[in-house]
């Protein structure tokens, strides 16, 4: 099969890995894959890197500027044209609508059209989106909850779908490395090192981790908590740090970070307090290098933290909460290893790459026929 991925997104997190992994992982069993993407897009980098075919003509914004829509418009008609897929697989609003506004001008048979939900934000049941996700073939989740939020949307709960939750990359996580404790400031060796990392966003919800480590540090002082990330509420939760007596001897923002696989290797426990999450990756990847987690009972999570069996979870903005849990986990040897254990196992048989690619296929193909029957 041919196989044509859109994506709207510039930067880099969870979605575009995991369209990376999904490309790749195809194109390993044989498969011709392409990606559509933004001119600057860092999938875009990394997809030609692997040797993917790469398509970075887009824009890919709103379609309510109708100069940069209509040339998206004719952009993409060109390339199903000319590459012909067999399979288009859409990955955000803005790219959807591009692709089905194609699809309604095409007056002719268009291959099948697959969108992946990747987060918990609701699509509005507006007249707009009922008529463009009413145009798509079927539909993938990566995650329960977000499998529920597409089954209930007005008018596409009889279309194909299907749950296939992302996957952490295993190759890079497991290959050996140096400890970069010694490279963090003001970690002193002693320390018990806890983690974060994702962006510097309100849905991250490091504002509340900042106030619960706060806490913890009441009991603890030989706790210590490295970030890694940056977004645009950086400034902002430096302050926050500050009044809230978090020094260096306590905290550091690492800033963004390309090695975080050697980061996880070097803390003690990873904790995540988002708002929001999709599926949460960062979880994922801290499970499988056999990190002791606690996280927040939001989104997807749930589907790889259980409660007390893999990780601790806790409620949303809740800082208490998160105070006490993190400081169970530091006060309790027994309990980080039997979530380190219990943890990594569940990564390695149901959050796998090969799973994720093996499924994927076979709803491609099923897909493929179905539409090819009508």
């Amino acid at each position: 099969m041919r196989i044509l991925h859109t994506n709207m997104l510039r930067g880099w997190g969870g979605q575009s890995n995991r369209i990376l992994v999904e490309a790749t992982g195809t194109r390993r069993a044989g498969h011709d894959v392409a990606l559509a993407v933004p001119r600057d897009a860092q999938l875009g980098v990394r997809g030609k890197l692997a040797d993917l075919t790469v398509f970075p003509h887009f824009r890919f914004r709103s379609p309510i500027i109708v100069w940069n829509f209509w040339q998206d418009i004719q952009d993409m008609r060109r390339i199903i044209d000319d590459w012909y897929p067999d399979i288009i697989h859409t990955h955000g609003s803005q790219d959807t609508w591009v692709v089905v506004a194609v699809q309604s001008l095409a007056g002719k048979k268009f291959p099948p059209i697959i969108r992946t939900k990747h987060n918990i934000f609701e699509w509005k049941p507006s007249r707009a989106n009922k008529w463009m996700y009413g145009h798509l073939d079927a539909f993938v989740s990566i995650s329960s909850f977000v499998d529920q939020q597409v089954a209930g949307f007005p008018g596409i709960g009889d279309k194909p779908r299907i749950l296939i939750p992302s996957a952490p990359d295993r190759t890079a996580l497991e290959k050996p490395c140096n400890s970069i404790r010694g490279e963090i400031p003001g970690c002193a060796p002693g320390k018990f090192l806890w983690g974060s990392t994702g962006r510097l966003r309100s849905e991250k919800g490091f504002d509340v981790l900042l106030k619960a480590f706060a806490r913890v540090r009441e009991k603890r002082t030989d706790a210590f908590l490295a970030i890694a990330g940056d977004g645009s509420d950086r400034a902002a939760l430096e302050l926050q740090a500050k009044a809230l007596g978090l020094g260096p001897d306590a905290l550091c923002f690492l800033g963004f970070r390309q090695d975080v696989p050697a980061l996880l290797h070097s803390i003690d426990a990873y904790v995540l307090a988002s708002r929001a999450e999709g599926l949460g990756t960062a979880i994922l990847e801290a499970l499988c290098v056999g990190l002791p987690v606690v996280a927040t009972h939001v989104g997807g999570i749930p589907d790889s933290v259980t409660h007390e069996q893999t990780g601790l979870l806790v409620p949303s903005g809740n800082e208490v909460a998160l105070a006490d849990a993190m400081l169970r986990i530091m006060d309790d040897p027994a309990l980080r290893e039997k979530l380190k254990v219990a943890g990594k196992q569940k990564i390695l048989y149901e959050f796998t790459e090969e799973r994720l690619i093996e499924r994927t296929l076979k709803f491609y193909l099923d897909v493929f026929r179905q539409h090819n029957l009508q």
